[in-house]
């Protein structure tokens, strides 16, 4: 009689202990998509034995570019579950930012492994369109010598027709981008964004609009679409996306700036200086500006 309350009483315990902890994680998940970033740290770091809790804690990292960090709990997440997609995405795209960022020493010792993660994502998961915008990314900036190639970054482009057009156009535009020819690029750009506006359930994550936005600014097209997508994209930022809104602000500025929107774009550029004061593209961004 004694054992089994025991028993019972084991099992009451695992349950509410189950429960607190699934609630302390929604309370972080909570603060995280709040901006609250310091708070979820600390739930989730309580609960690091939890790969759910790990993965979060490895994209706050990634948010902070502490990609150091970020590398260890992706790691950790690859040990445990090595054919899970997103686990290896995550792994190669944080140590992809890590060689973009570092030096060409540290690039050419994490290049394999980045490839390798990327590739083993997009076979785990035929349907992933970040991994393939990325594979397309590197493929075309890494030199044909060490592994580039633009055949293959065009077979990834080529597998985003089946998956999201506008992201097969941004990857299309890319490649044109790198190879130089420009009015290509501008023509793929153009129809991306013009793609994104008749459908706008292909904007299946909120850093699209900031890609849209910022080829509107670059190429001068689409200018009012543009200056929508941006603002979507200040609206809906968080924990996952890659540019702070500062980079948006600087490109609703251009934009207000090749509408001859003169005070309309400075005042976009007081904006971005106030979020990153020492914004170089931005101070250059307000001469032009104050030049009109």
């Amino acid at each position: 009689m004694l054992t089994n309350l025991r028993q019972i009483v084991g099992i009451i315990y695992l349950f509410v202990g189950t429960a607190v902890a699934q609630q302390n994680l929604n309370e972080a998940k909570k603060n995280l998509i709040e901006g609250k970033i310091e708070d979820a740290r600390e739930l989730f770091l309580q609960y690091d034995e939890n790969l759910e809790a790990v993965e979060y804690l490895g994209d706050i990292a990634s948010f902070e570019k502490d990609w150091d960090t970020a590398i260890d709990y992706y790691e950790k997440l690859v040990d445990e579950e090595p054919n899970n997609a997103m686990y290896n995405f995550k792994l190669g795209g944080a140590m992809g930012m890590k060689a973009y960022y570092g030096s060409k020493f540290q690039a050419a010792l994490l290049l394999t492994d980045v490839k390798n993660y990327l590739k083993k994502a997009a076979e785990l998961d035929p349907k992933h369109a970040e991994t393939r915008r990325a594979l397309v990314e590197l493929y075309m900036q890494i030199p044909g010598f060490i592994g580039g190639s633009k055949t293959i970054a065009e077979s990834y482009a080529s597998d985003l027709d089946r998956i999201n057009e506008v992201d097969a156009l941004l990857a299309d535009a890319y490649i044109y981008k790198i190879e130089g020819y420009r009015d290509l690029a501008k023509t793929k750009y153009e129809e991306a964004i013009r793609t994104a506006v008749r459908k706008p359930q292909l904007i299946t994550r909120n850093y699209l609009n900031y890609e849209l936005g910022e080829a509107a600014a670059n190429y001068e097209i689409q200018l009012k679409e543009g200056r929508q997508l941006l603002q979507e994209y200040i609206n809906d930022y968080g924990y996952q996306d890659l540019k702070s809104p500062a980079w948006a602000y600087l490109r609703l500025a251009q934009i207000e700036r090749s509408l001859k929107n003169q005070q309309a774009a400075l005042a976009h550029i007081e904006k971005s200086l106030a979020i990153e004061p020492g914004f170089e593209k931005a101070l250059v961004e307000k001469q032009k500006i104050q030049r009109l």
